[in-house]
């Protein structure tokens, strides 16, 4: 009566609503920062009795970190890999006979605890080499580099024929967590491939 005539609809494809399907997110490669959760497939493999997350950065609420808790039952190798839906990295490190190095931001709760970083063929774990540096600040941020010329007693030397495109990082290395006696967290970020700096314009 309001209308006041005769009103023609039409209508076609009653249909159920699925979710869109997630966007397709990229392997991380280096640098791996940790803020690209919208386009970066970012994530972890844990060992030993270390438990990682990604989580907001402690001290800066506008980035993202990664949190790896070393329980007090954890193995003296306990460690994390960096790996998700797509073992590794997209690329291989660029190793070169003079850039040899990479660099790891990290946060410990103790100074003076050797870090361990370890690379390898993400196909081919037995194609490794390990370097380690020693933390000089505790309860703040520390961007330690990694030698991997100089790679760890008892450990691989690195040989530039190979393919290395998976990272892992040990915190305390060598020590277990009974013998810390609590669980410890640490916090890191922005790995990447030190590359040397360019020559001094003269």
């Amino acid at each position: 009566a309001t209308v006041g005539a005769d009103r023609t609809y039409y209508w076609d494809d009653v249909e159920f609503a699925a979710a869109p399907p997630p966007p397709t997110l990229a392997q991380m490669d280096l640098p791996v920062s940790f803020n690209d959760t919208a386009t970066v497939d970012y994530g972890f493999a844990d060992f030993g009795g270390n438990a990682s997350q990604l989580i907001v950065d402690p001290t800066d609420p506008s980035n993202l970190v990664a949190e790896s808790v070393k329980s007090m039952t954890a193995q003296l190798w306990a460690g994390s890999s960096l790996t998700a839906t797509l073992p590794g990295f997209a690329t291989a490190i660029p190793f070169t006979a003079t850039e040899t190095s990479m660099t790891v931001r990290v946060w410990s709760p103790v100074a003076g605890i050797p870090i361990r970083l370890k690379v390898e063929d993400a196909t081919n774990p037995t194609i490794s080499v390990e370097t380690e540096a020693t933390i000089t600040t505790a309860s703040a941020w520390d961007t330690l580099t990694f030698d991997f010329s100089n790679q760890a007693a008892g450990t691989a030397a690195l040989n530039l024929a190979n393919t290395y495109d998976l990272a892992s990082i040990f915190f305390d290395f060598g020590t277990d967590g009974a013998t810390v006696g609590a669980d410890r967290t640490y916090y890191w970020d922005d790995v990447e491939f030190a590359a040397a700096p360019p020559p001094p314009t003269l």
